[in-house]
């Protein structure tokens, strides 16, 4: 007789099998903390990567036909680029009727439609972490773009992380509002969003997850929730944006060494100057907000315009203030490596000296006071590396002049000053230093980066260019209660005291009217109903009671204790004081009944508010102040 085949699985099985799944992941998905922003992230780094594609296009298209074809601004390439001769504006009085034509229709699209896209973006992104609960409205992803495109790409002194990570941030937090996350969840995404757009045009994806985590604090402190979602959007934005771009570094460096010791003292030199400058930035910064553009009658649309016009007058001088700018740190700082040079260059050879150097990167900070400072759109990241480039190349430069026996690199120091002087002025010292080594694609600086930036951070805890950082997560709204709960799940139901006199224990069948007159004659708040077998049926409080005044006028002693009682919310003693006091919030009472975990109707005693706040006042004392070892 022939084997039988195996009976394959019926139809109806297959169907269970396959709705007991989605049960599964219908319940998971509706459980807030199983791994939704997980889920989640890839798609935002996905749309940001596109984003940054998007955006970056757009703004070679303006700055090459507007900057190029109108001006005749043709300025040095970048690493990505083709050799190509550089180019000065040829009608000296476009320079400044140029940005200010872009800042008017940037201040009308943003002041119209989206007033909290005015300048650098990223404190909204931090304003909206910290205060607005991951919220940013649709339109503010959209008008940010296109007018930090029409701003930069008409001149404007700005950079591309402020526009790309409120694109990234925006999508991150429509998501999060469409799936109905919860306002936490929604920050992570929101903070996801934006490392994935970062990391993605700056060619700088682990320092643009940094970045976006550790950018909230003024302190040492990250967001450490964060960092995977950051990590995992900053990949498929890199990634996506791979697709279209062919990712290299935005600057070339020579071959570049680090010499040990002996050198560590120049870089504390550059460490300091960087503070220095950055402070004079920040100053400038806001000061021409406060002092200049604030108290200016006029309409906010127009002052844009106003600061355009300024720009374009200091740009008929020096053309280099223009946009970003990163060609004129690449060819003035570093020089143009052999793949960029023309017949006849020299490749690496600095094309500005000490004294051009220093006055581009003390300029940049006025130009770029008055591009975002009277509310036009885009970012500081792009100004503060040029800034600190040109910094970098006329330290060096001096010092090589001053010191010619150690033959020092002009580059190595631009480099270096790139991260430095941003770390400073953003209190970022990690993403700092992680950035401008992929942004160069060399590490062999590794060690006189962290050396000044850090110095440069612990120089100028006083300022930040970002001034909605908050100090730590302690000083966060976002994070308002965290601490409260951690402290009270450290504490249990059996260390505090529980009442077990005095109580006011009314039988089930009690009638309602002697129930009024015992409420009458007692200074209790709960009162535990319990039945004959003295077992707890339910609770009733003073405000219950009220409630039953103004029903049972007409019943009489129909109504007995049990028919105006609450089943009974209780706690045990192995429960945590957070659970106890999350249970009293529900009740709106000040008191809960404790019965033992293995006979939840057997009543042991009340536990109260006032015994549970203080036992969280000791515990808050006894970590502040922990017991001194004794001695030998």
């Amino acid at each position: 007789m022939p084997d039988s085949e195996p009976s394959s699985p019926s139809p109806a099985r297959a169907g269970r099998v396959i709705v007991r799944l989605m049960d599964h992941l219908t319940t998971r998905w509706a459980t807030p903390g199983s791994g939704r922003v997980a889920v989640c992230s890839p798609l935002v780094g996905l749309v940001s990567g596109l984003g940054a594609v998007a955006f970056l296009v757009l703004l070679d298209l303006v700055i090459h036909g507007v900057l190029g074809e109108w001006l005749g601004l043709v300025p040095p390439p970048t690493g990505e680029a083709t050799p190509h001769p550089i180019s000065y504006p040829k009608t000296w009085w476009l320079v400044p009727l140029v940005p200010a034509i872009g800042g008017l229709i940037s201040g009308f699209l943003v002041f119209t439609w989206a007033p909290e896209a005015e300048g650098h973006g990223t404190d909204a992104l931090i304003r909206a972490f910290h205060r607005g609960g991951g919220q940013i409205r649709a339109r503010v992803p959209l008008i940010k773009g296109v007018a930090s495109v029409i701003t930069i790409g008409t001149g404007g002194s700005a950079g591309s992380e402020g526009p790309i990570a409120q694109v990234g941030a925006g999508f991150g937090s429509f998501l999060a509002r469409l799936l109905r996350l919860t306002p936490d969840e929604r920050r992570l995404l929101m903070l996801a969003g934006a490392a994935g757009g970062i990391g993605a045009i700056f060619r700088a994806p682990l320092g643009g997850a940094l970045f976006a985590c550790e950018v909230l604090y003024m302190t040492a402190a990250m967001e450490s929730a964060a960092l995977l979602p950051c990590l995992a959007s900053a990949i498929v934005a890199y990634s996506t944006f791979a697709l279209f771009i062919t990712p290299r570094p935005i600057f070339i460096v020579p071959a570049l060494e680090f010499h040990g010791l002996p050198e560590l003292p120049l870089f504390a030199l550059l460490g300091i100057a960087c503070a220095g400058v950055g402070w004079l930035y920040v100053r400038v910064f806001y000061g021409m907000r406060d002092h200049l553009f604030r108290p200016l009658p006029l309409p906010r649309h127009l002052k844009p315009a106003v600061g355009g016009l300024l720009l374009g007058l200091l740009a008929v001088a020096f053309p280099q203030l223009l946009t970003g700018g990163y060609g004129w740190v690449q060819w003035g700082a570093i020089g143009l490596p052999p793949s960029l040079t023309l017949p006849g260059q020299s490749a690496f050879e600095p094309g500005m000296g000490v004294a051009m150097l220093l006055s581009l990167a003390l300029l940049k900070t006025v130009a770029t006071g008055l591009t975002i400072s009277s509310g036009g759109s885009g970012g500081v990241f792009g100004p503060s590396i040029f800034i600190g480039g040109m910094l970098g190349g006329a330290v060096g430069q001096l010092l090589g002049a001053a010191l010619p026996g150690l033959d020092l690199n002009p580059a190595a120091f631009a480099l270096v000053g790139m991260g430095g002087f941003f770390a400073g002025v953003s209190k970022t010292p990690l993403s700092s230093i992680v950035m401008v080594c992929e942004m160069s694609g060399s590490y062999s600086l590794l060690v006189p980066l962290m050396l000044v930036c850090g110095l440069n951070v612990g120089l100028s805890r006083r300022w930040t260019i970002y001034e909605e950082q908050v100090a730590s997560p302690v000083d966060s709204p976002a994070h308002q209660g965290d601490f409260v709960v951690d402290v009270l799940e450290r504490l249990r139901v059996d260390q505090v005291r529980v009442r077990t006199e005095g109580l006011e224990v009314v039988p089930a069948a009690t009638p309602f009217s002697q129930v009024v007159r015992r409420v009458a004659r007692s200074t209790e708040t709960l009162f535990p109903v319990v039945n004959e077998e003295g077992l707890l049926t339910g609770i009733f409080s003073l405000r219950d009671v009220r409630l039953a005044l103004l029903g049972t006028a007409n019943l009489g002693e129909l109504v007995i204790a049990d028919d105006i009682a609450r089943p009974p919310l209780t706690v045990t003693p192995e429960d945590d004081l957070h659970t106890a006091l999350k249970r009293m919030t529900e009740l709106n009472v000040d008191e809960l009944p404790v019965v033992p975990a293995d006979g939840p109707t057997r009543l042991i005693g009340l536990l109260g508010r006032k015994d549970l706040v203080k036992a969280y006042s000791a515990q808050i004392e006894a970590l502040r102040s922990p017991s001194e070892p004794a001695a030998a």
